[in-house]
């Protein structure tokens, strides 16, 4: 039985990486070492890996959230330019939903929970 699951994305800049899933999705640091960043808020943990080279165009790394406040965190993260092209926010059939990037192109969809 699966208790829990977390994702590892790609980092070529973890500080770049720590900065905005902090402003962003309000992540604290949770672990740090050379290579390696673990970002966590509440049960909600992220990890990253650093790589030195990353093709951005071929980054598929990529996961599904939800949230308490859709609308609000939609609009912070329009602010900060950071809704995926294609991902503004629409009802689709499962849910309204929208898309953000990472600065290393790692896609995030995000729900209402």
């Amino acid at each position: 039985m699966i208790k829990s699951i977390l994702p590892i994305f790609v980092s070529t800049n973890l500080e770049a990486t720590e900065k905005f899933y902090s402003e962003i999705l309000g992540l604290k640091t949770d672990g740090k070492h050379d290579d390696y960043l673990m970002m966590v808020n509440g049960p909600i943990q992220i990890h990253f890996s650093k790589v030195q080279h990353l093709n951005k165009n071929l980054n598929y790394c990529a996961c599904y959230i939800g949230v308490a406040d859709l609308d609000a965190l939609y609009e912070k993260c329009q602010a900060a330019n950071c809704v995926h092209p294609n991902g503004k926010l629409e009802t689709m059939p499962w849910g309204r939903e929208f898309a953000i990037i990472d600065p290393d192109f790692n896609l995030i969809k995000i729900s209402a929970e």
